[in-house]
């Protein structure tokens, strides 16, 4: 009889199919390569859905359901609440208003480093911070003391975390004297995550396995910092994915070599990919939200990852909300309940979401209509009524595929906690306006950002190729968790 099998997914925050693709042609996983070439593994393209965020793209492979998440960060008007994941996270708060009725892809197994707790002994949290559940007490602190009791462990840490540091301190000061922008604050970022976290989730998925956890999701989010402060073209960023294929090497190594005894399947796949971005206040210096403080007379105007906005000795009309995720914002009018529809806006705010399109480095404006939708532009406004009119159609072709995207965005446009109003900066092809300071960016529409990457066997006969939400692969992972599970009682 075999072994009882396992199911072990390293998710690689942030890497298009597209940047795999050349990683992989210019040698920087080797690991990859051998897998594909020897095992019959294949790379396949599928498309996370809208927002391209890793909140979004994470609860639906872990629960198949990201209804309700509409960004990486968001005004939750109901609660009062800046709901927000990372370092201070906020989402615990709110966390009972979603996946009811859900059974977590990682149920009774382990979740490393991922934003959401799906079912799962997760060693590590949203702000990787140590967490605990009754059933594992001190399952973080004790994966922290095992990965500084191991000398072999802190050999190789201590070895490669001098020799990153010190390639992400040049790869900044090339930068610097060549003239090309990086993004201050995510390069310490990628400093903290390749030097500390990366090794510290690594180990703990690698104990995961040793324990015979029978399902194992585990997040490595190096490439995605390294790329936001570098840009994901950046030949630094390539060069990081040689760190995450030793990684999916060690995993590999250890499907048939572990302490429990157990074999294990291994899945690799990514939840969105980055493109290249140009800052929203490069013009000028202004901020989306200092333009809506000058058009909304009376109104205090917060933005978060940005300023407050207010005038001295006056009471104020109302409160309004910014949120920004990359290449996406939403605006919220945070004194009225409820999510606003055009005709509210019009009549409320006269021209203000005319205004908002105008600007030359937005993109698109949704708003919340009677018939799915509607978008708004310099050019005018555009229906997402289905059967898709034909100027709606020419205006996606430069995001995605038309119908495609369409249909991703009836669904953002459907949630409640949506902004009243949704703005996605302006996209040439190439770059995209961000609303952060971040040279690489995603969580908005167009390019590589839309379409990650799942790595997995020929044998399993996955088709991603009509995939349009990353919801849509929980099925295809349970299939194949379960699967194993009914071979290997049956033989």
């Amino acid at each position: 009889m075999d072994r009882p099998p396992g199911l072990v997914i390293v998710h690689v925050d942030g890497l298009s199919w597209a940047r795999l693709r050349i990683a992989l042609d210019q040698g920087h996983m080797p690991f990859v390569s051998r897998l594909i070439e020897t095992e019959g593994y294949e790379a396949l393209a599928y498309r996370c859905g809208v927002p391209s965020t890793t909140p979004f793209a994470q609860a639906g492979i872990l629960f198949g359901d990201n209804s309700e998440i509409p960004s990486y960060r968001w005004w939750d008007k109901q609660a009062n609440l800046l709901v927000s994941f990372g370092s201070g996270s906020t989402f615990g708060r709110v966390a009972q208003n979603y996946f009811a009725g859900r059974t977590p892809l990682t149920n009774g197994g382990a979740c490393i480093a991922a934003l959401y707790r799906a079912g799962a002994t997760d060693r590590f949290g949203p702000s990787y911070e140590e967490r605990h559940r009754p059933d594992e007490p001190d399952a973080g602190g004790r994966a922290i003391a095992a990965f500084l009791l191991n000398p072999v462990v802190l050999y190789f840490w201590i070895r490669h975390g001098g020799l990153a540091l010190f390639r992400i301190a040049s790869e900044y000061l090339r930068a610097r004297f060549a003239g090309r922008r990086t993004a201050n604050v995510y390069v310490i970022a990628d400093i903290y995550h390749e030097v500390l976290v990366h090794h510290l989730t690594r180990f703990a998925l690698l104990q995961a396995m040793d324990e015979g956890l029978p399902t194992i999701y585990a997040c490595f989010y190096t490439y995605d910092e390294a790329a936001h402060a570098f840009g994901p073209t950046d030949p630094n960023t390539l060069r990081v994915l040689r760190h995450i294929d030793s990684t999916i090497r060690l995993a590999a190594e250890r499907r048939r070599g572990n302490r429990a005894g157990l074999d294990y399947e291994l899945v690799v796949l990514s939840d969105h990919g980055q493109v290249e971005t140009t800052p929203f206040s490069t013009a000028d210096g202004r901020t989306l939200g200092q333009f809506l403080f000058d058009w909304l007379p009376g109104y205090t105007v917060t933005e978060h990852r940005g300023k407050v906005f207010s005038r001295s000795g006056e009471s104020p009309a109302g409160r309004v909300e910014v949120t920004y995720s990359g290449g996406l914002a939403h605006v919220y009018f945070a004194d009225i309940a409820g999510r606003l529809d055009d005709e509210d806006l019009e009549s409320r705010f006269p021209g203000l979401v005319s205004k908002v399109a105008a600007l030359e480095r937005v993109g698109i404006v949704m708003v919340k209509d009677r018939e799915g939708g509607a978008l708004v532009t310099a050019d005018g406004r555009f229906s997402l009524r289905l059967p898709l009119a034909a100027q709606t159609a020419k205006l996606l072709e430069g995001f995605d595929a038309p119908d495609v995207l369409a249909w991703q965005l009836r669904r953002l446009n459907s949630f409640e906690r949506a902004g009243d109003l949704v703005v996605f900066g302006a996209y040439d092809g190439n770059k995209q306006v961000n609303f952060e300071d971040q040279v690489g960016g995603h969580g908005s529409i167009g390019g590589d950002q839309l379409h990650p990457f799942l790595l997995a066997k020929k044998t399993w006969a996955f088709d991603t190729s009509h995939v349009t939400n990353s919801s849509e692969l929980y099925p295809m992972l349970v299939a194949l968790r379960d699967r194993s599970g009914s071979l290997s009682t049956s033989s």
